[in-house]
């Protein structure tokens, strides 16, 4: 089965084998011109609509360890005014301790992502924060909402 890319990429090559320009293909597919331009170029010199391999290091956490990584994980769920989560440093050490190097938290971010999980972002309150005295601000200000806020009045 082919994935999107790949048949906006050969409905591309069949739009210019029809003389159609960049330009209206571009329109046509919603895409810009410039990937029209380089699909063109790429099945030219290539004949081939396929991704090329991509250099790099590989990842020292392999399939296999971060599914041991994600089990972990969800096995210390942590819940936090209803929302379920992790918190960083707790993904950070159990990355560490797998793969035998440091990670930023952005990098664990990305591999929570992968594994379809999600940080907690804690949100504190302030010591004084007092919930009747909000409750009673919003009343006040709602009665007063039908006056003009910009008019002074003495």
């Amino acid at each position: 089965m082919k994935s999107g890319k790949e048949k906006e990429r050969e409905l591309i090559i069949e739009l210019l084998k029809k003389n159609k320009t960049c330009r209206d293909i571009a329109d046509i597919l919603g895409v810009s011109k410039s990937k029209v331009s380089f699909w063109n170029r790429r099945f030219e010199k290539t004949g081939s609509l396929k991704d090329k391999p991509r250099s790099g290091k590989p990842t020292p956490l392999t399939k296999e360890k971060l599914q041991i990584v994600a089990k972990t994980l969800r096995d210390k769920v942590v819940v936090v005014k209803n929302k379920a989560g992790f918190s960083s440093k707790e993904v950070l050490e159990l990355l560490n301790k797998e793969a035998g190097r440091i990670y930023t938290l952005r990098h664990a971010e990305r591999l929570l992502h992968k594994m379809g999980l999600s940080l907690i972002t804690p949100r504190t309150s302030h010591i004084r924060h007092d919930e009747t005295a909000v409750a009673k601000f919003r009343m006040e200000f709602k009665k007063k909402l039908g006056r003009s806020t910009w008019v002074f009045h003495s």
